[in-house]
């Protein structure tokens, strides 16, 4: 592929998918190589499309998908947009399509670092193409999209760095909880005991898989008086450039409540301040299994949930239920908001959807090692509830069994349920160097064989996903 030395931006490219299949219909450069372009669409919408039909011709919205992808053949990584165009003459009325930026590999980061930005671009001339009727007019938008993106990143400083810094912070009034959430999702549990008041702020990495794109750095900010005015009047550099908040909140401690909340609430009117909307994850934390039920930490948690929602208007907030002697609940809060910082999360749960659709799964979970969940896909609530239950003593009896030597095969499937045409399969799925594990609850006929026909393809695409997954 000839590459344009002079831009970060190597190629922007509008692919359809026509009668013919995948087609690359409006390109830049012009003499970009055939292959290359026909290897770009076929790989950008075949990726997303799967082999539904997505619409049924009432509306195309809601169906749009961000995502990047590796190109090692071209040296290339490309940020990929999929959409809809409507068509009455289309299969399902309207046509797959992808808007496709492309930069260099090595320069990969320049994604990670701008895309809010190009979020925002791509998905404003993917609106535009929808509201167009010929190609023509469809030229004219990707040649602006084109200009804008060069300028942009003319504009720019220092477009490279060696990795995406993302900032995650733990905040919340003492005794919330917040060192030992981080100690228990590490399963750390005696240095739990250990734990005494956070001083100022302290500081830990994150590593989802041994490579990854980004740098990942987590805040513990204390919650003591003394500490949390200090947070609030430096709030340019505490809370300036964060990508995911967490906050916790004692659930037991009802004399506190009030004083949680309104932390909360200056925390928010800082982040306005500066112009800040990260993804807020809320644990309601010490949850405990003993007392969850009663009636004054039902109050409680009605309490806090009401007057949330009340005040947190333009931001995304995500409110779980924790604690350290439950550690699903903690696990799933934490999974929940890293997935929120992988530009791939709707790539991913998307091929979840597309794989349960070729196994007759109702329900389908993937952990990594440790146990934290890339990505879900179900059909039915309900579903989602047995998986919570059920996912990580699976994966400790998998490997309880494995160690022992107790397993004939790399799965393990349930009976006794008291549906009989279901079951729940755990099994481990090799990507590369990295053990994955699929939780799938699906028809009990044939189960493993469809499994086993469709995950070489599935592991495939996973493979590629994961080095881009955060």
């Amino acid at each position: 592929m000839k590459k344009n030395n002079d831009n970060i931006i190597k190629s922007v490219i509008l692919s359809i998918f026509e009668e013919e299949g995948p087609t690359p219909r409006i390109y830049w450069p012009e003499d970009i190589d055939e292959g290359a372009r026909l290897l770009i669409a076929t790989k950008t919408i075949s990726l997303l499309m799967g082999d539904v039909i997505y619409q049924n011709g009432d509306t195309i919205e809601g169906i749009n998908y961000f995502g990047i992808l590796p190109f090692p053949d071209l040296g290339l990584k490309a940020l990929t947009y999929f959409f809809l165009i409507a068509d009455e003459k289309a299969r399902g009325h309207a046509k797959a399509a992808t808007i496709t930026v492309l930069i260099e590999e090595k320069n990969s980061s320049f994604f990670y670092e701008n895309m809010k930005y190009l979020r925002v671009e791509l998905d404003k001339a993917a609106t535009q193409i929808q509201e167009s009727i010929n190609l023509q007019k469809y030229q004219r938008v990707m040649d602006s999209l084109r200009e804008e993106l060069i300028a942009f990143c003319g504009d720019l400083k220092d477009p490279f760095s060696t990795k995406r810094k993302l900032k995650i912070i733990f905040v919340g009034l003492d005794r919330a909880g917040k060192t030992s959430f981080l100690l228990a999702v590490k399963k750390k549990y005696s240095e739990i005991i250990k734990t005494l008041p956070t001083k100022g702020v302290e500081r830990s990495e994150e590593n989802i898989f041994e490579e990854q794109n980004s740098q990942i750095s987590i805040w513990d900010l204390g919650g003591q008086k003394r500490y949390r005015e200090k947070f609030l009047e430096q709030s340019e550099y505490y809370l300036y450039n964060i990508d995911l908040l967490f906050y916790l909140i004692d659930i037991q401690d009802s004399e506190r409540l009030n004083d949680s909340l309104d932390l909360f609430f200056k925390i928010i009117t800082s982040l306005k301040e500066l112009d800040e909307y990260p993804p807020i994850v809320i644990c309601l934390n010490k949850f405990d299994p003993d007392i969850k039920d009663s009636e004054e930490i039902e109050k409680n948690v009605q309490i806090i949930t009401s007057q949330i929602k009340k005040r947190v208007e333009h931001f995304f907030v995500k409110i779980f239920k924790t604690s350290i002697f439950d550690y699903w609940s903690l696990i799933s809060a934490y999974s929940y908001g890293l997935s929120q910082l992988s530009p791939n999360r709707e790539f991913f749960r998307n091929r979840l959807k597309i794989f349960a659709e070729k196994t007759n799964a109702d329900a389908l979970l993937l952990l990594n090692e440790n146990g934290i969940i890339l990505s879900s896909y179900s059909n039915d609530i309900s579903f989602e509830k047995v998986f919570e239950i059920s996912a990580p003593h699976f994966q400790t009896l998998y490997k309880t069994f494995n160690e022992f030597k107790l397993l004939k095969k790399d799965y393990i499937i349930s009976s006794g349920m008291k549906t009989d045409t279901k079951n729940i399969v755990f099994k481990k799925v090799r990507v590369e160097k990295y053990n994955l594990y699929l939780l799938l609850f699906m028809e009990q006929f044939n189960s493993i064989e469809k499994i086993e026909k469709y995950l070489p393809n599935f592991s495939n695409i996973l493979n590629e996903l994961i080095s881009t997954y955060i």
